[in-house]
């Protein structure tokens, strides 16, 4: 059976190790003036070169002849004495790893404590290498406390850890803590360049850094991607044999859909489609496309040359930052990173790609500045007409609502919202009024004469949106920001002004001399009639349709106080009318 990559180019001495340039310091002066502490704690993302430094520095400690270099401050294990090859191979019964995840009980502890005492077999050092160190009990913490403390001259302790806040303060304390960092992807893609001359494999320098990319920080992962790819056992290694191996969506990939989708292609949806079918995961995704909007937003700032400098990006990617920023807005790109960076936490929780691919198109598209033709077509499908208002009802019909009805400015006056201004308008809602930021969620806002005008996405939303109490909290929030100016809703042709309550008249409803049952805390007000003058409603003509939609809006009406609810919406007939806090429309029954 072969030996894997990342076993096989394991880093053997310090100046191997790639991109851990503090903690290697911290160790390598140590050990040149003999400050070697008893305990370490070595924490960090994975595949980061914990257990390897662990192993080197054992090497280090226990080396018959280190090689010493006092101007470049350097002690390496020559990696030749009989102790350095025992410990290369696992062979050293001074070195001791032991598995914190599989040995975590106070039995292994206490038993480990019983061997501390010994004298090592041949080498200098007895050197205990505890991985997963977080993932002991609590019980064997504190077994450990003692002997971690004041160990014998001759011990010292390693623990490495990926999760070091869930190691107790008390080890820690007791120990010098060296963190570890994620290693980027400029110094992975270095180390596949060695590796890859070593094995005398062809790969492209697109496709090693798609892997490093992908390896996020961890160059095992890495090394053991790079093999799964050689394993194909092509001539030549490509970002297609990336693609195929790990999943659709490298950064080339993304890139060239970011582009058609900017010059409106309508193949932008179907690519998107396919790197999300292709095996791309939604998170990783985002996370990518977010760099990417990152690194075109920096590139577009006054001078990029350092910027790009500082990024881990290949030439072929400055490149196009250099030739693709200059066609975007700063603006629409920080709009872009802030909505991916929302998505975010849903995607890691699995959301579905349709919906994602949903989600992204449309409100990218939103987003993104609409083109001179765009706004005029979307302007012009929707109604030009204002909506009629009902006729003035008599003075003795209840009104159903104060909302100072009127017509709205034509269509082709609204000019859209600064996205900024309608951005903190919904980290308001946000934070405040949580269910009328989801139904604004995909609005598209205007502004004209003295109007803020709310587009909505959905008949839902819409009638959600426009139910009496949602409006006047929805007027009281955004008042704050657009102060002094008409909310109005919208959906096709129906619209809703958004006002605070104004005192409405108490509606009296006429009655027999029978009294009707008490209906509750919410019943009407009633006025009694004697029994010697009987007050008898005239009937209303037939020809006046007024008096019967006034009618059924009485019945309407004193249904929904009955209830204390709100009346979203009626059906008389094949008819839709809308509630209480709207128009009305004719129609023939109650459901």
């Amino acid at each position: 059976m072969g030996v894997s990559l990342y076993r096989r180019y394991r880093p053997q001495r310090f100046c191997e190790v790639s991109a851990q340039g503090a903690a290697l310091e911290v160790l390598t002066r140590s050990l040149e003036k003999s400050r070697v502490s008893h305990a370490y704690l070595f924490s960090g993302p994975r595949g980061c070169g914990k257990t390897t430094v662990a192993r080197i520095l054992a090497k280090a400690l226990n080396c018959a002849s280190p090689i010493k270099d006092e101007s470049a401050h350097s002690y390496e294990p020559c990696c030749l004495c009989e102790h350095c090859r025992a410990i290369t191979a696992g062979e050293s019964l001074d070195v001791i790893e032991i598995d914190g995840a599989s040995n975590n009980g106070v039995d292994e502890v206490r038993e480990l404590k019983n061997h501390v005492a010994l004298a090592p077999f041949s080498a200098r050092f007895k050197v205990y290498i505890i991985d997963e160190v977080h993932m002991l009990s609590t019980a064997a913490f504190n077994a450990l406390l003692k002997t971690l403390e004041e160990p014998p001259d001759c011990v010292v302790f390693i623990l490495a850890t990926t999760e070091a806040h869930k190691v107790p303060l008390t080890i820690r304390s007791r120990c010098q803590h060296i963190p570890f960092h994620r290693i980027d992807a400029r110094s992975i893609f270095d180390r596949l360049v060695t590796v890859a001359e070593a094995e005398s494999i062809k790969c492209q320098s697109e496709a090693m850094w798609e892997i490093a990319r992908f390896a996020d920080g961890a160059l095992r992962d890495a090394l053991s991607m790079f093999e799964q790819v050689a394993n194909l056992g092509k001539d030549e290694l490509g970002l297609a044999d990336v693609e195929s191996v790990l999943g659709q969506g490298s950064r080339a990939s993304i890139e060239r859909w970011f582009s058609s989708w900017r010059d409106g292609d309508a193949s932008s949806f179907v690519a998107l489609n396919k790197m999300l079918a292709g095996g791309a995961s939604g998170a990783r995704f985002l996370e990518e496309l977010f760099t990417l909007s990152r690194d075109l937003w920096l590139a577009s700032s006054g001078n990029p040359a350092p910027i790009l400098d500082a990024l881990d990006a290949s030439a072929q990617e400055k490149e196009y930052l250099l030739s693709e920023a200059p066609k975007w807005d700063r603006k629409e790109l920080s709009s872009i990173m802030d909505f991916l960076a929302s998505l975010m936490p849903a995607a890691r929780l699995g959301m579905r790609t349709d919906v994602l691919s949903g989600l992204l198109m449309s409100r990218m598209e939103k987003i993104g500045a609409p083109k001179p033709s765009q706004t005029h077509v979307e302007a012009s499908s929707v109604r030009t007409e204002p909506v009629r208002p009902e006729p003035v009802a008599p003075e003795s019909a209840p009104q159903e609502t104060g909302d100072p009805w009127s017509p709205l400015p034509p269509v082709d006056t609204w000019t859209p919202c600064d996205d900024d201004l309608w951005q903190n308008a919904l980290r308001l809602l946000k934070e405040n009024e949580f269910p009328l930021y989801c139904g604004l969620f995909d609005a598209t806002p205007f502004m004209v004469e003295g109007f803020f005008i709310i587009k909505t996405a959905h008949r839902y939303a819409y009638e959600t949106l426009r139910v009496e109490r949602n409006r006047i909290n929805l007027k009281k929030r955004l008042s704050e920001i657009f102060d002094e100016i008409e909310i109005v809703l919208t959906y096709e042709n129906l619209f809703a002004i958004c006002a605070l309550p104004s005192q409405k008249a108490p509606v009296k409803r006429k009655s027999s001399k029978k009294t009707p049952p008490s209906p509750g805390p919410n019943a009407i007000e009633t006025e009694e009639t004697s029994p010697e003058q009987p007050k008898t409603p005239m009937p209303s003509s037939p020809s006046s349709p007024r008096s019967s939609q006034t009618r059924f809006d009485e019945v309407v009406g004193e249904a929904a106080r009955w209830l204390g609810a709100d009346i979203l919406l009626t059906r008389r007939g094949d008819t839709e009318t809308e509630g209480e806090d709207g128009d009305a429309t004719e129609g023939d029954e109650l459901l």
